[in-house]
């Protein structure tokens, strides 16, 4: 162990035994190497650690024997480097092989000897066995990783939690939305103002399949440029295009970025450079097996299409489906109501016209009934007055149904008038005779008539009491066997 100088040998012999005591006592290892790199001194404490006797560690030239072998380059060049007088490291860590082959982990400390620390005559070094700190730190490190790893995956599902909440919320609106809407052209518009905005796209569109099926027509868009949308107006289903390859497929298309893209459609350079360098999506609108049509969405950056991003795009392509054909099927109803009620206002066109064309050769035979019964074109005898009577009540009768039928187009109108007066019903029903009787003598049926109270009538619309009570007498003649009777009265009941 090197000491410092003495003009007395006795006194250095003194001075070196005292401090050999003092080391040899002291719990840290200790070793001083010389100038030469041999090993002059290591105190109890240090043989200890290591497990090896002192006299083979004293006089010891490197590599010691307590350097691992794996671990020798880096020891060898940090000890010439510091008997070469470069600072040594302060609180240098290494590993020690024990005698037994066991390792430890030790922290070194290096000091320099000699009154001339730029030309020291050899290190002193304290040696510590910091394995179980060194283990102790290790377990905390990785408790602490696992803490970590438990924070982390706890701030994942929360927001994994978050983010499903506000797509489900974001998906509820748009559907709020889509379910007021009467028209494709309304679907296309909330889509683009509200589905789009809601996954974090930035340029979307809707197309729609054409009625020969040949065809895909744009119907709404957000963030294209004039020039775009007049080229992809309406595009042959044929063409290779994310949405028309999305429909013909009858399957979604993602694209996480613009490599992926460009891989697939490189012929559209132009049109991939205005979507930029995000990630794309194409979803068909299907219902019952049917495509009806496409949204494409664009986003700002890359993104990767895992499970609960593509079944949220899969809903919403779902329900924008489906109000899709519920605007088509109003716009069918509403289309086919049009027809009908043109069809229904030509039907009652048609139904006055004939009916006043038919009313004037009515008018010319009651005409001509009344020239004969005059007698103006000679006498008539009792048996011809009784027949122009009864071709007067049918040509009335007639009149009558011609009333009816306008009166069917007055009530398809909303224009029917219904009269309320006293209608006496003995002089009503007595005029129902001449009406059936043709059909009664055809059949052979007999006719029986009761007559009713001259006071009892009825309150209504002349016209229809007749024609129910008429229509009451025709269905008793049919339902009638020939030979039998039909008894027509009327009494006051309640």
């Amino acid at each position: 162990m090197v000491a410092h100088p003495s003009t007395d040998d006795d006194g250095r012999q003194y001075t070196d035994r005292t401090l050999t005591r003092l080391a040899d006592g002291v719990p840290v290892g200790l070793a001083v190497v010389d100038s030469d790199g041999r090993q002059r001194y290591v105190n109890e404490a240090f043989a200890r650690l290591v497990g090896w006797p002192r006299d083979v560690l004293i006089g010891a030239m490197p590599p010691f024997a307590y350097w691992p072998d794996d671990d020798l380059p880096r020891i060898r060049d940090a000890l010439d480097r510091t008997l070469r007088g470069e600072a040594p490291p302060e609180g240098w860590s290494l590993v020690f092989q024990r005698r037994d082959g066991t390792r430890m982990e030790v922290l070194v400390h290096l000091g320099p000897l000699g009154d001339h620390p730029d030309r020291p005559e050899g290190w002193m070094a304290s040696v510590t066995d910091v394995s179980a700190h060194a283990a102790l730190e290790r377990e905390i490190a990785a408790n602490d990783m696992k803490v970590r790893a438990v924070y982390a995956a706890e701030r994942t599902a929360r927001e994994t939690a978050e983010r499903s909440a506000r797509r489900l919320e974001a998906l509820q609106g748009a559907t709020s939305q889509l379910t007021a809407t009467l028209t494709p052209q309304e679907v296309a518009d909330v889509v683009m103002r509200a589905a789009i905005p809601a996954v974090g796209g930035v340029r979307g569109s809707v197309a729609c399949v054409s009625q020969d099926g040949a065809h895909l027509e744009l119907i709404g868009s957000v963030g294209y440029s004039a020039e775009t949308l007049e080229r992809y107006s309406r595009m042959p289903m044929s063409l290779a295009f994310p949405l028309a390859d999305a429909v013909r497929e009858g399957r979604a298309l993602f694209f996480s970025d613009a490599e992926a893209r460009a891989e697939r459609y490189s012929h559209l350079r132009e049109l991939l450079a205005e979507n930029g360098a995000g990630a794309m999506a194409s979803l068909p609108l299907v219902v019952a097996g049917r495509v009806l049509g496409v949204i494409g969405i664009n986003w700002a950056e890359d993104r990767q299409f895992d499970a609960d991003e593509t079944a949220f795009l899969d809903s919403l392509a779902h329900q924008c489906a489906q109000a899709l054909e519920r605007a088509r099927l109003y716009e069918d109803e509403r289309r086919a109501r049009t027809e009908a009620e043109g069809a229904n206002r030509a039907k009652s066109d048609f139904l006055a016209a004939m009916s006043h064309e038919l009313r004037t050769p009515l008018n010319g035979i009651a005409g001509y009934v009344d020239l004969i019964d005059l007698g103006i074109r000679g006498p008539v005898t009792d048996e011809q007055r009784a027949d122009l009577q009864r071709i007067r009540v049918n040509q009335r009768h007639l009149s009558a149904l011609i009333e009816d039928v306008l009166s069917f187009a007055r009530i398809e109108a909303g224009k029917l008038e219904v009269d309320r007066e006293i209608v006496p019903m003995d002089e009503t029903l007595h005029a129902l005779h001449p009406l059936v009787l043709p059909q009664m003598q055809a059949k052979g049926v007999r006719f029986l008539h009761d007559d009713c109270p001259p006071d009892l009538a009825a309150i209504g619309d002349s016209e229809r009491i007749v024609q129910v009570c008429l229509n009451l007498l025709t269905n008793a003649v049919k339902a009638t066997a020939a030979g039998g009777d039909v008894r027509l009265s009327c009494a006051a009941e309640g």
